[in-house]
């Protein structure tokens, strides 16, 4: 799995930005700064779009929690595949434990 920007994660644990950004998918994650919008950052196979274009999923990254916007082309089952696939990297370690919700709603990869 493809991970950009991994070291938008590090300030987010220190407790010196209170979030980062995820754009990913099954073929990997692109993280962001907190001020840059999911939009404006593409890698191959992984876009995020307005009004569900793209074919990535958006969302935030706090300490203790992430949460995944809706796009609906990714059914619940996806997001809790693609989101246990993204707790095996390295980088998501901390993230383990984390609050995990798609849509507002807890899930469980």
């Amino acid at each position: 799995m493809l991970v950009i920007g991994a070291e938008n994660l590090a300030p987010v644990l220190a407790g010196d930005r209170h979030d980062a950004k995820l754009v990913f998918n099954e073929r990997g994650v692109i993280i962001l700064p907190g001020d840059r919008q999911h939009r404006e950052c593409k890698a191959e196979g992984i876009s995020y779009e307005d009004n569900y274009v793209g074919n990535a999923l958006a969302a935030m990254i706090r300490r203790d929690a992430i949460e995944i916007r809706y796009h609906k082309s990714f059914t619940d089952r996806d997001v809790i595949r693609i989101v246990a696939a993204l707790l095996t990297l390295d980088a998501f370690e901390p993230w383990r434990d984390a609050n995990i919700t798609y849509q507002g709603r807890p899930i469980e990869p």
